[in-house]
C-alpha cells in the first residue's frame, strides 16, 4: 500500500468514527505516519480526501460487472426479470452483498449515514447516489412488471419502488447506528431480511 492509499484508508477509518468535521490533517498525518505537510503531495485539502472516497464509492456501482451486466439491464425482453423478478433481485443483492463485505466500503456507509446532516456534498451524494438513482431504478423494475401484467393493474410503481427499497436502507442504517466495527453475522442477516421482504412485496402484487 502506497502512501496515498494509506491516507485514503486512515481518513476513512477516522472519519467514520470521529465524523468529517472532527477529524483534522493533522491527525491524519500523525496516524498515517508522516508529516502534515507531506499530505499536499497527494490531496490539495481535507475536502480533496472526502471526494476521492466518494468518487471510489460511486465507482463500485458504475463499474461492478453484474451490476452492468446484460442480466441486470431494465429491458422488456430480460427473461430473468420477466419470468422471475426474485432472481434478478437477488442477482443484484448479491453484488452489494460483495461490496459490503469490503471493510472499507462498510466505513464509507457509515460516514454517509453519520455525517449527511451535517456536511452539504455528503448530503447532495446521499440524496443523488443512494436515494434518487437506486429509486429510479427500481420505479422502472416494476413499471416493466406492470406493462407485462406480472404484477396487478393498480399497483403503484413508484410507491412499490419506496418500499421496496427503503426497507434495505433501514436495515443497514440499524446495523451501522448499533456497531463500531460490523461483524460478519449482521450482514448475513441482514441480506436475509432484505430478501424476505423484497419476496413478500412482490407476492403481494403478483397477479394469481
Amino acid at each position: 500500500m502506497n502512501t496515498k492509499e494509506k491516507i485514503f484508508d486512515v481518513s476513512l477509518d477516522l472519519f467514520s468514527k470521529k465524523g468529517y468535521d472532527s477529524v483534522s490533517l493533522r491527525e491524519i498525518a500523525e496516524e498515517v505516519g508522516i508529516k502534515k505537510s507531506s499530505i499536499y503531495s497527494h490531496y490539495s485539502s481535507k475536502e480533496a480526501i472526502l471526494m476521492d472516497i466518494f468518487e471510489y464509492f460511486t465507482d463500485l456501482f458504475k463499474y461492478d460487472e453484474l451490476l452492468n451486466s446484460k442480466e441486470f439491464v431494465l429491458s422488456m425482453d430480460n427473461e430473468i426479470l420477466l419470468e422471475n423478478p426474485e432472481l434478478f433481485y437477488h442477482q443484484g443483492s448479491e453484488a452489494i452483498k460483495e461490496m459490503l463485505l469490503n471493510e472499507r466500503n462498510l466505513k464509507i456507509w457509515k460516514l454517509i449515514f453519520i455525517q449527511m446532516h451535517y456536511n452539504e456534498n455528503i448530503r447532495l451524494f446521499f440524496q443523488n447516489e443512494i436515494l434518487v438513482k437506486p429509486l429510479v431504478f427500481w420505479n422502472g423494475f416494476f413499471t416493466i412488471l406492470k406493462e407485462k401484467g406480472i404484477i396487478k393493474k393498480d399497483s403503484n410503481p413508484k410507491l412499490l419502488a419506496k418500499e421496496y427499497y427503503s426497507f434495505p436502507i433501514y436495515l443497514l442504517l440499524e446495523i451501522c447506528a448499533k456497531y463500531d466495527d460490523i461483524p460478519k453475522s449482521s450482514l448475513d442477516n441482514f441480506f436475509k431480511e432484505a430478501e424476505e421482504h423484497a419476496k413478500f412485496l412482490l407476492e403481494c402484487v403478483k397477479v394469481e
